[in-house]
């Protein structure tokens, strides 16, 4: 899946590219996947509309289309009352973030409307107790930082116009996310630079592939042998960890944390029980908290009483309604 995502792609199709050759430069299969930020989730809450519909995929972002920061950064910042200066689009940039939906998300989205707030409360207001994204889903989170010219052949790059200024970032932490599984597949990377990049936590949870690493512990740091990594700038990214379930076997919770975007929270980070409390109000408007009260995520099972209370005569009363795991649903609009 790493490989078929990251191939560099025919951006006129949106698809993969069987010409090209794995590693070189430019939009990759995910890149032209719907940015959640203005082409799914308008800011006027109107349709996106087709698929194919412009913007045209192009290899540079604009400030204005992606993120400063990890929307988890921001809204735990928010939860726990810390002061975040106003954003200054002139201000120097030194990270990027997006999220995108594939094409079976983005159209999902768009036949049950919730691509605006309104779609979403109708949703709670009729009782509905979840949805079901189906089974091609796919979603993914990038972050970039600033690199040199010199960094580039390690790095998969893009770049970002600010005014007049052109800036090269490296792509640093890649989450993706699949509706394989009924919870789906969660499985998140980083380049191998991050744990020593100045301003960046170190690894907090050690990394698991089985692939790459044959023995226990499986956290030796190498990228996999025999499926084309090697000699290319996917060579330097690591397999953190996979997540198909909020416990083992054993019953012991699951954790999973990227350095980046869980970075202050590493060691309580869960993204699939996170993303459990993907909710819209019954009453519309409100939804779960992303954190816990104390600023950590929440881990382990889900707990019933998120979305479901019951009355004095024991009548269960629907509290909120779960958005099948998929936070960036939280973007929508009113429609105007």
């Amino acid at each position: 899946m790493f490989v078929a995502l990251n191939w560099p792609a025919d951006v006129t199709k949106r698809a993969a590219s069987p010409a090209a050759k794995f590693g070189a430069d430019g939009p990759v299969v995910w890149e032209t996947w719907k940015n959640a930020r203005g082409e799914v989730f308008r800011s006027d809450g109107k349709d996106p509309g087709d698929w194919l519909d412009l913007p045209a995929v192009v290899a540079s972002r604009n400030a204005a289309d992606v993120d400063p920061r990890p929307l988890q950064q921001i809204a735990r910042d928010n939860q726990l009352g810390i002061f975040q200066p106003a954003f200054d689009p002139l201000a120097a940039i030194n990270q990027i973030n997006e999220t995108r939906l594939n094409k079976e998300a983005y159209e999902f989205v768009r036949s049950k409307t919730l691509y605006n707030r309104d779609g979403q409360n109708a949703l709670a207001k009729a009782g509905e107790l979840t949805i079901s994204f189906p089974l091609p889903a796919k979603e993914i989170k990038a972050q970039w930082r600033v690199i040199s010219e010199a960094d580039k052949p390690r790095y998969h790059w893009t770049t970002l116009r600010q005014g007049n200024t052109t800036i090269i970032f490296g792509l640093t932490a890649l989450h993706i996310t699949t509706k394989d599984l009924p919870n789906w597949f969660w499985a998140t990377f980083e380049h191998v630079d991050n744990p020593t990049r100045p301003g960046n936590e170190p690894w907090m949870l050690e990394s698991r592939d089985s692939f790459a690493c044959p023995a226990a512990p499986y956290n030796c740091n190498l990228a996999p042998s025999g499926i084309g990594l090697q000699g290319t700038k996917w060579a330097f990214f690591r397999l953190r960890g996979t997540q198909t379930d909020f416990v083992d076997s054993r019953g012991n919770i699951t954790l999973l944390a990227n350095s980046q975007p869980e970075g202050g929270f590493q060691k309580s980070s869960s993204c699939i029980t996170c993303h459990a409390r993907a909710t819209i109000g019954a009453s519309g408007n409100d939804r779960l908290q992303v954190f816990m009260p104390n600023g950590e995520s929440a881990n382990g099972p889900p707990d019933s009483n998120w979305f479901v209370t019951k009355d004095a005569n024991g009548k269960s009363i629907l509290r909120y309604t779960q958005l099948d795991f998929v936070w960036s649903l939280f973007r929508a609009q009113p429609k105007q």
